[in-house]
């Protein structure tokens, strides 16, 4: 049996709350505590909530008569989390934060306080997630920029198969303008020719619509010049090999081998087959942020302060951290010169 009740198969009254999160309105109604929700995040959310459904049916089977907000109590969360020992605190803290999120934003008159204590303390338990997974796997921003342009130059003196010479300049494109304009997986497939990637003879322009962007705030810039070369052998050579195996008029910067947009779920295992080829260390996207703020850090405090726009965070957390990781480093730094120093004053 599914560990997740599928959303058809929920009570009638939780398909209605459900339905009332999203509701759209109008100016004139009320809108859904929701709406704003994008659809991965609003599938994210089915999934927990309907994971709790599964378990909490099967254990109460009486509890399908009740209204939701009924079924989520202190006790039950914690009968619940008793089950989920297999999985990592993050994961544990992911599904009660989002079954909390749904029945509390459509009872705003209870009082969440037990349950959200609860959450506190799932979220002190899991702290940043688990990091040992990125120990030895944040290259240097450097180094995963030359391994895009190694990627791209290798590409274009290979001979054999057009297909997968295409694809690896397609892919070391990607490669080195992550390391530069380290973007989420989302904004980098959502890349389209003349309005989100605008080229002209002398630059290369990227403007991240806020659809596209987490915090839903517009981001733009120049891509560097380190990048702009390995991108424009794409595009002139590359992308119009695949563009023609396809309709054509696909606008997707990235495409496939069948001249269609890359889909998102295939930039992943793309970036992390041929990082690992090259420096024998699987990179996956994500980690080309950690890569940008740990090069920001080891630059200079004040480099570390540039973390926020680079990355669009909205938040000051990540910068913070880094900047205090960066004055770290900086006082090793004036200490061992320090130790240098005294070390020929006493010799």
């Amino acid at each position: 049996m599914s560990l997740i009740l599928p959303l058809q198969d929920w009570p009638a009254a939780d398909q209605e709350m459900w339905r009332g999160l999203f509701t759209e309105g109008n100016p004139l109604d009320d809108r859904g505590p929701l709406v704003h929700l994008r659809e991965t995040s609003r599938k994210r959310l089915a999934l927990s909530y309907g994971q709790w459904l599964q378990w909490h049916l099967e254990c109460e089977p009486q509890a399908r008569n009740l209204a939701p907000a009924d079924r989520v109590t202190r006790a039950a969360l914690l009968q619940w989390l008793s089950t989920l020992d297999r999985l990592a605190p993050m994961s544990r803290l992911i599904l009660v934060t989002g079954v909390l999120r749904v029945v509390t934003a459509m009872n705003l008159s209870r009082d969440w306080s037990p349950e959200r204590a609860l959450r506190a303390r799932l979220k002190s338990l899991a702290g940043r997630g688990t990091q040992a997974r990125k120990i030895g796997r944040i290259l240097s921003s450097q180094r995963l920029l030359d391994t895009g342009l190694q990627l791209v130059e290798e590409a274009k003196a290979r001979g054999g198969s057009r297909v997968f010479r295409a694809t690896s300049m397609r892919d070391g494109a990607m490669i080195a303008l992550l390391s530069m304009m380290p973007m989420r997986v989302r904004a980098l497939a959502g890349l389209t020719l003349g309005t989100s990637i605008v080229v002209d003879e002398d630059r290369i322009f990227i403007a991240i619509s806020p659809e596209l962007s987490k915090t839903h705030i517009p981001w733009e810039a120049e891509v560097p010049p380190q990048v702009a070369p390995a991108l424009r052998d794409y595009l002139n050579e590359a992308r119009p090999f695949l563009a023609a195996r396809g309709s054509g008029d696909d606008p997707s910067l990235w495409l496939g081998r069948k001249g269609c947009a890359l889909k998102i779920d295939a930039f992943r295992p793309a970036i992390t087959k041929q990082t690992k080829r090259l420096t024998g260390i699987s990179v996956p996207p994500h980690f080309f942020r950690d890569a940008a703020a740990t090069s920001l850090a080891r630059i200079s405090p004040e480099a570390a302060s540039l973390i926020r726009p680079v990355l669009g965070h909205s938040g000051f957390q990540t910068a913070e951290r880094h900047y205090i990781h960066a004055q770290t480093i900086e006082a090793g730094r004036e200490y061992a010169d320090l130790l240098q120093s005294l070390k020929g004053t006493s010799a």
